[in-house]
């Protein structure tokens, strides 16, 4: 005969349920997912936690939306992504996910790093490698963060709603990359060389996060169909992501190579020169001339010509460029006022017209000690100066990227159209009197 209590025990066993509760009662049973889903669960499980950052809960229209995308729902993101790099891509040695997971990178800069990477996928989802992204600089509190007096940045209703997208882009993407083989994406030998040295970098605690590297793969992944990137300019565009770092990280030993490998033998063009330069014999040094009018005059019998500098303190170099990848040094270490870069031959050399991207000046200039890019209008740089300086131009890439040396670090880069009908000149400029700046190559 059943007693009353057992006809009223709800299937199962004790041990799936717990204790037996009174009719009527709401049975919780609390599981865990399982760390590392199947296909199909982590679908699912990605999709929900998407829905869910997607849509508000507020059913009020009045009321301010949620934030709703916390540090652990990015992190998930984010190993979703990387578990789908790390199956499709043929090393093994780079286990993305497992670092993703260790990672210690703030919400903040997930936010950034996400809403950037975004950006960067293709028009059309299911074709990334046809795309190739722009880079641009961020920083925390950037596209659409604000700062709240130094805590953490909270987004601003444009950049909930941008980062909504991001992330509806990002969960599409992921999609498509679920569609891709094992083992179907072979990095190039250099890009791969460069990822394992930023991860053993990051495991020697000498990069502030993961997503230095993650992002790094990605681009490799996002380039365009044909066309190959240098290295030196795809570590440049994922430098330009990150630094507004605290921490900025100084170039791979395959990366410094690579480039220093192009160096090139510049010298200076005396007939290029404001007549109030001095150039030293060999070629190699320029300073500002000490003028004692009653005993010098460099203006003297000066005749004006379209090829010298005769209002702005510049000389150019002896030798231009009409192909190729050249790379050079100058000791500028001791000076305040300098300005280094690059000229198309054809730009103007006479009078004080601004010198800058527009007149065909692609330079760096230090001024009352603070490095500013002379693009339009013009980019002011949180860098020191620095004592040794790199100058690196790519007439294949129509790329021009300045370094500094001692610290292997990138402080910035001009995307260019070169007319290849034309050669381009190193230039330099100076006003400093007893300081010179010396080409060490």
């Amino acid at each position: 005969m059943t007693s009353d209590a057992e006809r009223d025990r709800p299937a199962g066993s004790y041990s799936s349920f717990g204790p037996i509760k009174e009719k009527n009662k709401v049975i919780k049973c609390n599981s865990q997912p399982f760390l590392k889903p199947t296909f199909a669960q982590g679908a699912i499980r990605f999709m929900k936690k998407v829905s869910k950052i997607l849509h508000s809960k507020s059913v009020d229209p009045t009321a301010p939306e949620p934030v709703d995308f916390t540090l652990d729902e990015s992190k998930l993101i984010l190993r979703e992504i990387a578990q789908e790099l790390d199956r499709i891509l043929q090393t093994r040695a780079l286990s993305l996910s497992t670092n993703v997971g260790e990672d210690g990178s703030s919400l903040e800069e997930r936010q950034a790093f996400l809403l950037q990477l975004a950006q960067n996928l293709p028009q059309r989802a299911h074709a990334p490698e046809k795309y190739l992204g722009q880079s641009a600089v961020l920083s925390p509190c950037s596209n659409g963060l604000e700062e709240n007096r130094g805590e953490a940045c909270t987004p601003k209703p444009e950049g909930k709603r941008r980062l909504k997208k991001a992330i509806s882009d990002l969960s599409t993407w992921t999609w498509t990359l679920r569609g891709m083989e094992d083992d179907s994406v072979c990095l190039d030998t250099d890009v791969d060389e460069v990822v394992k040295e930023m991860c053993k970098l990051w495991k020697k605690g000498k990069l502030p996060n993961i997503l230095p590297v993650l992002n790094f793969v990605i681009l490799s992944i996002l380039q365009q169909e044909g066309q190959k990137l240098s290295i030196v300019k795809h570590w440049n565009r994922n430098q330009e992501l990150f630094n507004s770092r605290a921490d900025p990280q100084h170039a791979p030993d395959s990366v410094w190579k690579w480039i220093t490998k192009t160096r090139a033998e510049v010298r200076l063009d005396p007939s290029t020169a404001n007549p109030c330069l001095k150039i030293s014999p060999d070629g190699r040094a320029v300073t500002m001339d000490e003028i004692v009018e009653s005993v010098y005059d460099p203006w003297k019998d000066f005749r004006r010509t379209k090829h010298r500098y005769d209002g702005w303190w510049c000389v150019l170099g002896r030798e231009g460029f009409a192909s190729g990848r050249h790379y050079w040094e100058v000791d500028v270490r001791g000076k305040k006022e300098w300005r280094m870069g690059v000229v198309r031959e054809s730009a103007p050399r006479n009078g004080f017209k601004s010198l800058n991207e527009k007149t065909y000046h692609w330079t760096l200039k230090l001024q009352l000690g603070r490095l500013m890019a002379m693009t339009v209008p013009v980019t002011k740089l949180a860098r020191c100066a620095p004592s040794v300086l790199g100058v690196f131009l790519d007439m294949e890439e129509g790329n021009v990227s300045f370094y500094d040396v001692t610290n292997r670090l990138h402080i910035y880069s001009f995307n260019v159209s070169f007319d290849l009908d034309e050669k381009i000149f190193p230039v330099f400029g100076t006003v400093e009197t007893g300081r010179e700046m010396r080409i060490l190559n």
